[in-house]
């Protein structure tokens, strides 16, 4: 990370640039495989969070999964693109365009810190890591014509720095939902996982009062939070937990596994208002999440875990992965069979997806099992990899299928039939409108996809 120079407050404030950040579109977006709900209709938070780090420059957030860029950008001095693996291909798009005209571009997100020498090769320069730390610095050194290549993120920043975003930058329109982040990083070493890959692992918990206001302040009552892993500090959980439950939000968020035993913490969550909790099962198999690195899974305890959720009227959304080495043609009848013996209420099923830049990714690369190397495709909706135990085409069908037979004859009675259990929150006009859109979401965005 470069140090804070002399004088770096005078200098910063001392000038004020037009910086437009963009948001690229995503061919996932309205996927039912990949979400359930349409995420064009929620606004992405990290630009909003690179614009409250912005200091007093104006500052311009353009969202292009609901709104196009513009085509006369002669007004902004610098543009900042965030860059995921899969909108990779769009963002160098936008990028190399946007040079021709002579702009300066910056990437930051996911990507920069997994493929930086690729990246360079579309952007003037790159923030790896978080921009709390490293975003001033860059403004104040282009403002100095002193842009370097890389600004690597220490992630040594207490939470407490990272601040609430400007919504107010971001577009006007009717939504059922917002997202909010409370904490940043996860403890867990999953190999699939990129958070091993970037200098971002660090827990950085947000001042609980901060993230209170916040809460407080969105006028939407349905929250989605956007945390790899807040479980990862169990006493800080609960007392965010407690402290949000006079607000009468109704939230999501994803949990590992092995808050099975912890009904203090799982009464807390109820309380405050969590009708459904996104579980990373992963795999169904002991062997492979033993093999995978994804040590706080144990098959045992799944069943105790959905049960003590539902004991406290939460929904439990579990999440899948097929195309392991440990897979074979079974995984998809197994795994039916496991759906079915927990009483899951919805479910997510993804193509392993190795991130470009990794020791993983390597790993199946250097074995000739990399199927194509174009990025849009690592979105964990395409099969990339050619698995060990079966062929490309049996790993597609197999999730297809399964999804049919699902869909077909558990998933809308299921859910019908535990509505009553979760009358009490189920019923708040709020809740009922959010769930029956994305039951609508799932029924009505297309099946599947070569």
């Amino acid at each position: 990370m470069n140090p804070p120079r002399a004088g770096h407050g005078t200098r910063y404030m001392a000038k004020s640039i037009n910086i437009l950040l963009i948001h690229p579109r995503w061919a996932g977006l309205s996927y039912r495989r990949r979400i359930k709900i349409n995420e064009r209709k929620i606004h992405p938070l990290g630009l909003a969070v690179v614009a409250a780090s912005s200091g007093n420059h104006n500052v311009t957030i353009i969202d292009e999964a609901i709104e196009s860029i513009p085509a006369d950008v002669s007004s902004y001095d610098l543009i900042g693109i965030t860059v995921n693996t899969y909108t990779s291909p769009r963002a160098y798009e936008i990028a190399d365009s946007l040079r021709s005209k002579k702009k300066a571009i910056v990437f930051g997100g996911v990507h920069p810190g997994l493929m930086p020498d690729e990246c360079l090769e579309h952007a003037d320069s790159i923030v790896i890591g978080d921009a709390e730390d490293t975003w001033p610095i860059l403004l104040e050194d282009f403002i100095g014509n002193t842009l370097k290549p890389k600004y690597l993120s220490s992630c040594e920043a207490s939470g407490r720095s990272i601040p609430a975003p400007r919504r107010d930058l971001l577009r006007k329109m009717k939504r059922k939902a917002a997202y909010c982040q409370v904490s940043r990083g996860c403890a867990n070493q999953c190999r699939f996982c990129y958070l091993q890959y970037v200098p971002s692992r660090k827990i950085r918990l947000r001042d609980i009062e901060d993230v209170y206001h916040e809460l407080k302040s969105i006028e939407e009552n349905i929250i989605l939070l956007v945390d790899d892993n807040l479980f990862c500090d169990r006493d800080y959980a609960i007392k965010f937990f407690k402290r949000i439950t006079p607000l009468n939000k109704k939230w999501w968020i994803q949990a590992p596994t092995n808050i099975h035993e912890d009904e203090e913490l799982i009464s807390a969550l109820s309380a405050s208002g969590c009708f459904s909790l996104c579980i990373g099962f992963q795999t169904m198999y002991g062997s492979t999440a033993k093999d995978e690195l994804i040590l706080h899974n144990n098959v045992d305890n799944y069943k105790k875990l959905v049960d003590l959720l539902h004991k406290y009227r939460i929904l439990v959304d579990g999440t899948f992965i097929f195309g392991f080495d440990g897979d074979s043609k079974d995984v998809f009848r197994d795994t039916e069979d496991l759906i079915r013996h927990l009483g899951l209420d919805t479910y997510i099923f993804y193509f392993l997806t190795p991130y470009p830049g990794t020791e993983y990714y390597q790993y199946f690369l250097n074995q000739g099992r990399i199927l194509c190397k174009d990025w849009s495709c690592f979105d964990w909706d395409h099969v990339v990899v050619r698995p060990r135990n079966m062929t490309e085409s049996e790993l597609f069908r197999g999730v297809e299928e399964l999804y049919k037979r699902l869909d077909r004859t558990y998933f809308s009675r299921h859910l019908v039939r535990n509505i009553a259990r979760f009358r009490s929150k189920v019923f708040s006009k709020d809740l009922s409108s959010f769930l029956l859109s994305l039951w609508w979401h799932y029924r009505t965005s297309r099946p599947s996809r070569p």
